[in-house]
C-alpha cells in the first residue's frame, strides 16, 4: 500500500459519467490515472486519450494488474461480479461508488486481502454533456465514506481537494443515505412534474408551465441553501389559512386522485414543522381531519 495518495496508480472500471469525471478530477489534482476499462471500450479509449499517460485495458483483470487503487464506477449490478471475478494482491486498494451498497459487495476482493471502500458522491449525473461538465459536477459536494486507514485519508483528502466533505455511512444506513438522494433528486423530479401537470389543468401551456415551476423551485432551493429548511418554509399550512388547504385538496382530488393523494401525504408530513412555525393546535386538527376523511391515513398521533 503507497504511503503518499499521489503515488497511488489509480484504475477505473466503468467510463460512465461518474468514473469519467472521478478519473479526470484525479488526473487533474496529479494523481497517476493508469488504466481504464469499461464494457464499451469506445468508452474507455475516449476516457483514456484525456489522461495523460492513461491506457485503455480490455478487462477489470487488465485494469488491476497494473494498479494499486481500483474505482468500480460500473452499474451498482455488476460490481459484485466484477470484484469476485478479479485476483486481488495483497493491500490492494477497491473502492465503489455504489450509493446504496456497503462494503459488503466487495467481500470478494476482502477475503483476498484487498482493502474496500464504498465513496459516493451525492449528486446527480442526469444531463451532463461529458468529463468536463461531470468534474464541475463533482465539486463541492457530499460524499458516503466508508473505508478504513490509509484507504479512508486518501478518499477524504480527494473530496476536501474537491472543495467537498465526507461523512462516514455505515453499511446498514446506506440505504436510508441512498433514498434521501433519490427523495431529493428523482423524486423531486416526480413532485414538480405533478406540479407541472396540475398548473397545465388550470390553463397554461406546456411551455408556461416549464417557465414558473423552474422560477419557484429555484428560488425555494436558493433559499434553502441560504436560510436553511425552516426560514424557507411558505405556504397556508404554515400561514394557518386550513380553508385554502381544504380547497387545493378537493381541487386536485377532482382533476387527479394520483395528485391529491400526494398533496395530502405531503400536508401530512409538513404538519410538525408548520406547527413549529404558527399552524395553531385547531388549524393542525382541521387538516388531520380531512387528511382522515379522505381514508388514506392512519395517524399514530394528533397535535
Amino acid at each position: 500500500m503507497k504511503a503518499e495518495g499521489q503515488a497511488r496508480r489509480i484504475g477505473f472500471v466503468g467510463a460512465g459519467a461518474v468514473g469519467s469525471g472521478l478519473a479526470l478530477a484525479l488526473h487533474r489534482l496529479g494523481y497517476d490515472v493508469s488504466a481504464v476499462a469499461s464494457r464499451t471500450p469506445a468508452s474507455a479509449r475516449a476516457l483514456a486519450d484525456g489522461i495523460e499517460g492513461c491506457q485503455a485495458v480490455a478487462s477489470p483483470q487488465a485494469v488491476a494488474d497494473v494498479t494499486d487503487l481500483v474505482f468500480v464506477t460500473t452499474p451498482d449490478s455488476a460490481i459484485a461480479s466484477i470484484a469476485a471475478g478479479v485476483r486481488w494482491r495483497e493491500g490492494q486498494e477497491v473502492v465503489h461508488c455504489c450509493g446504496a451498497s456497503g462494503r459488503d459487495i466487495l467481500q470478494a476482493a476482502a477475503e483476498q486481502g484487498a482493502a474496500t471502500g464504498a465513496f459516493h458522491p451525492f449528486q446527480t449525473f442526469a444531463g451532463i454533456s461529458g468529463p468536463e461538465e461531470a468534474v464541475e459536477r463533482l465539486k463541492g459536494v457530499a460524499f458516503s465514506l466508508a473505508a478504513d486507514g490509509d484507504l479512508a485519508q486518501f478518499l477524504a483528502g480527494f473530496a476536501e481537494k474537491l472543495q467537498g466533505t465526507t461523512v462516514a455511512v455505515t453499511d446498514e444506513d446506506r440505504p436510508l443515505y441512498h433514498a434521501a438522494a433519490i427523495l431529493s433528486c428523482g423524486y423531486m423530479v416526480t413532485l414538480l412534474q405533478t406540479a407541472l401537470e396540475a398548473l397545465q389543468a388550470a390553463g397554461f401551456s406546456e411551455e408556461q408551465a416549464g417557465q414558473a415551476v423552474a422560477s419557484l423551485s429555484k428560488a425555494t432551493l436558493e433559499n434553502v441553501e441560504r436560510l436553511g429548511v425552516e426560514s424557507s418554509v411558505t405556504g397556508p399550512l404554515v400561514r394557518g389559512d386550513v380553508a385554502t388547504v381544504m380547497q387545493h385538496m378537493d381541487a386536485l382530488a377532482g382533476s387527479s386522485p394520483e395528485a391529491a393523494g400526494l398533496y395530502s401525504h405531503l400536508t401530512l408530513l409538513s404538519i410538525p414543522l408548520a406547527c413549529q412555525l404558527g399552524l395553531g393546535t385547531e388549524g393542525a386538527r382541521s387538516v388531520l381531519g380531512k387528511l382522515a376523511g379522505l381514508g388514506s391515513f392512519q395517524f399514530r398521533d394528533n397535535p
